[in-house]
């Protein structure tokens, strides 16, 4: 028996496919006591769910994809973190 959806119809597995997993990489800059030297920075983003690596064939195109979107997040907010802590180094040492 052969079946079609109709327009706009979806799998349980398509739907499934879709859900997505969300990353959340957040960074503090805190002193010995643990108080915030700045601000904390964070970035949020949409990582593929464990149903998008189906397989050894797809497995290494998915990871990369999702290496390189992290690895892009995680230089992004690092920057931003870096730039906060500079600015807050610049504004104490032009009150002194």
């Amino acid at each position: 028996m052969i079946c079609c959806l109709e327009a706009g119809q979806r799998t349980h597995q398509d739907k499934r496919r879709d859900t997505q997993i969300k990353m959340r990489i957040t960074v503090n800059i805190e002193k010995d006591d643990n108080t915030e030297t700045v601000e904390s920075t964070e970035i949020e983003l949409d990582i593929p769910n464990f149903e998008a690596f189906t397989g050894p064939d797809t497995f290494g195109e998915v990871f990369d994809q999702y290496e390189q979107k992290v690895l892009k997040a995680r230089n992004g907010v690092m920057k931003a973190a870096t730039e906060k802590y500079l600015s807050g180094m610049e504004k104490k040492h032009s009150q002194r």
